[in-house]
């Protein structure tokens, strides 16, 4: 059915919610003495980290002491971080079948090298397009259509599977079909839109007509 698949990192390959989070909350009671739920900062999950501290009216200094100590506070809790079940079996899986795959993330290519990288996953990949100076980020289609045209791939045949409802407009505003990817996802209800619900990251295969793993 699919011969691209793109892919959102955050909550999709790899299980960053508890350290992202974390390490905001950290950050903001260091540096500027705020204190925020968990809960209060899943917004963050799939928005660029400067729209993330944007968001909770702090000023433009304090937006620079919070997002330093923010990163380093990341660096440092990197070993909590792992790729989901299955998923790196499932990308060499597409990979050895020929099917084209791309990234599409809000993370900075520096924030990529720091907490992707280390991985070993980027093979995998045709292209990774990462937050920009000179891109829209998600929910804009501007980050999708650049992988489309680096590949290059065909939008009827290019399915995007991400974790957040920003990740779906994306998709939606690229005119290329989206699947939710539950095993990071809050709130199903909010996913509209989307054309498939996959369980478990070794049902991408269905999608690509590909038989299951072994």
């Amino acid at each position: 059915m699919y011969a691209t698949i793109l892919f959102d990192i955050d909550g999709t390959i790899i299980d960053t919610e508890d350290v992202i989070i974390g390490a905001l909350q950290d950050a903001l009671v260091q540096t500027v003495g705020m204190h925020k739920t968990h809960d209060e900062l899943t917004y963050s999950l799939g928005i660029p980290s400067d729209q993330t501290l944007a968001a909770l009216g702090l000023t433009a200094a304090q937006q620079d002491k919070v997002a330093s100590l923010w990163t380093e506070l990341t660096k440092e809790r990197q070993t909590q971080v792992h790729v989901f079940a299955n998923m790196r079996r499932t990308l060499a899986h597409l990979q050895h079948r020929g099917i084209m795959m791309g990234i599409i993330t809000a993370k900075t290519a520096s924030e990529l090298a720091h907490e992707f990288t280390w991985f070993g996953l980027n093979d995998y990949f045709d292209t990774i397009v990462t937050y920009a100076s000179d891109i829209a980020p998600k929910p804009a289609p501007d980050p999708i259509l650049r992988a489309l045209a680096e590949l290059p791939a065909n939008h009827g045949r290019t399915l995007y599977i991400g974790d957040t409802v920003t990740d779906m407009q994306a998709a939606k505003a690229a005119h290329v079909d989206f699947a939710v990817a539950t095993w990071g996802a809050h709130n199903l209800a909010g996913f509209t839109e989307a054309d498939h619900f996959l369980t478990r990251p070794e049902a991408i295969l269905d999608l690509a007509n590909i038989s299951a793993l072994a």
